[in-house]
């Protein structure tokens, strides 16, 4: 091609767009700069159709499948990490189980897993407009997408062990003991066990029971378990910069925090401290040494005077042995193969799976709306889950 018919097609091409195409875009893009939309895509895509000079009396759309998740994968982050509205709708496909976590509890336990989830923000680009995904058919079995898992006031926390998306970030090498049973030790329960009992007053017994409906783990008592446990916590009183448990000791007692602060401390490979949590009133923490059989995972130290209520292990493992509540168990070692939270210690493994709670879907079940304001990060448990991008008909 002679350089003279380069320049005449290039001229052509210029005054094309100078012509028919600059006025349209310049004027979509200064609307569009006044409105802000959260997808500048669909916004831009809606502007052209609904501008078009043929004046569309609507605007058709097709719900286009981009993703199938399976057991283990999650979604739901995109929304709590950017601020963004849901990028895609999550259907059931089939019953489905979910653990869910809400936002409050996402950003108060969840710092490590939300520092892996961001260092894959770069990649969630391709999840604005996917290719659209051959919805298989209904007697096919669903084909898996690749892995791409996508406080109000203070609960009753736990003894630290301190929407479609890409593939999970590579698991540390480093990998914690896994546990095959909560309770290591055999416990014998004698048919004439009884519960010890303190004294406590009205007001005490009250509190008490207060923060036992707030604790995840003692909220699965049943009503007797649950009596029997409230007696059986005694006060305990700490100091000023007291160590109520220590890192490495082994475990004595579960604690509910009922007056003063303290903070949670952890020292890795004999480094310095490092502060990871703190605990207010209803605060409770402990837990995982007595379930484990294991040492004290990190430090809790009084920063102001301190009264605690404390159960002790024997009796802590019996109530939990005979009303057979092993439900965390089951969720943190459902956890703990989870790809993504395997670079997290059995620590901030347990507390995520403490704030969760499970929800169950029937078929077709609409899990996330796609623009939906988004609080909620989900895992699959059980089953799998289709997502669905709104796209344009034209």
């Amino acid at each position: 091609m002679s350089d003279s018919t380069i320049e005449t097609k290039a001229k052509a091409a210029k005054a094309y767009l100078e012509k028919d195409v600059v006025p349209i875009l310049t004027r979509a893009l200064a609307k569009m700069c006044v409105e802000e939309p959260d997808d500048p895509y669909m916004w831009l895509a809606k502007y052209l159709v609904e501008n078009h000079p043929t004046k569309p009396a609507h605007i058709q759309y097709n719900d286009s499948l981009v993703l199938t998740l399976q057991e283990g994968n999650f979604f739901g982050e995109i929304a709590l990490l950017s601020g963004k509205p849901r990028q895609a709708t999550v259907k059931a496909s089939g019953v489905v189980s979910v653990l869910v976590i809400g936002r409050d509890a996402f950003d108060r336990l969840c710092g490590s897993l939300i520092d892996i989830l961001q260092r894959n923000m770069t990649n969630y680009s391709n999840m604005e407009l996917p290719e659209p995904v051959p919805e298989p058919e209904k007697d096919a079995e669903p084909q898996a997408a690749a892995s791409a898992p996508t406080p109000p006031p203070q609960e009753a926390q736990q003894e630290p062990e301190p929407e479609a998306r890409p593939e999970a970030p590579k698991a540390s090498t480093k990998r914690a003991r896994r546990r095959g049973s909560v309770f290591v030790e055999a416990v014998e329960i004698d048919s004439t066990w009884v519960a010890p009992s303190y004294p406590h007053s009205p007001e005490e017994l009250g509190r008490i029971e207060g923060y036992v409906a707030k604790t995840i783990l003692l909220s699965l008592l049943d009503v007797q378990a649950k009596k029997s446990v409230i007696g059986a916590f005694q006060k305990m009183t700490y100091t000023a910069g007291q160590d109520i448990i220590t890192q490495g000791a082994d475990g004595d007692y579960y604690y509910i925090l009922d007056t003063g602060n303290a903070d949670v401390w952890i020292s890795k490979s004999g480094a310095a401290e490092i502060k990871v949590l703190e605990y207010s009133p209803g605060g409770a923490f402990g837990e995982l040494a007595l379930l484990h059989g294991e040492p004290r995972l990190a430090t809790v130290r009084a920063t102001q005077d301190c009264v605690c209520w404390a159960l002790d292990r024997d009796t802590f493992r019996k109530i939990m042995m005979s009303t057979g509540r092993q439900d965390m168990n089951e969720r943190t070692t459902f956890l703990s193969k989870v790809p993504v939270l395997q670079e997290l210690t059995p620590f901030e493994r347990f507390k995520i799976a403490e704030a969760m709670e499970v929800r169950n879907f029937r078929d077709s079940d609409v899990i996330v709306h796609e623009g939906a304001e988004g609080n909620e990060f989900f895992v699959i448990q059980k089953g799998s889950c289709k997502c669905y991008k709104r796209m344009l008909k034209f």
